[in-house]
């Protein structure tokens, strides 16, 4: 039920803090918060524009990978797309993860809780 939000909204690598190196220096942003069914939402990342790939995930079972697109000129990595209005999307709260591959070093990622009403 959780997971469909994901498919819509944020994204992320689904799987262990294990494959990657938590990294204090990525800063995630998402607006609006609290996060609204049947609204759009941001998330932007200043992750790395020379990364591969950045790619975002709801840390419920099943959620799809979502990925970021690069903007060079305000130097970010952002994923924006509508949160639905269903019954498989309950409110709650969420943990959002944002991994950032490269192919000079281990994936990075960072976290961030967040409320859907």
């Amino acid at each position: 039920m959780r997971s469909f939000f994901l498919f819509f909204f944020l994204s992320f690598l689904a799987g262990c803090a294990s494959i990657g190196v938590r990294d204090a220096s990525l800063q995630l942003q998402i607006t609006p918060l609290p996060l609204l069914r049947g609204q759009p939402a941001l998330a932007e990342v200043n992750a790395p524009l020379d990364a591969d790939k950045v790619t975002g995930t709801v840390l419920v079972m099943g959620s799809p990978e979502l990925i970021f697109r690069k903007n060079a000129e305000k130097g970010i990595w952002y994923f924006y797309g509508s949160i639905p209005f269903s019954p498989w999307v309950q409110p709650g709260s969420y943990t959002i993860r944002v991994m950032v591959y490269s192919t000079h070093e281990k994936p990075h990622y960072t976290e961030m809780k967040v409320d859907l009403k």
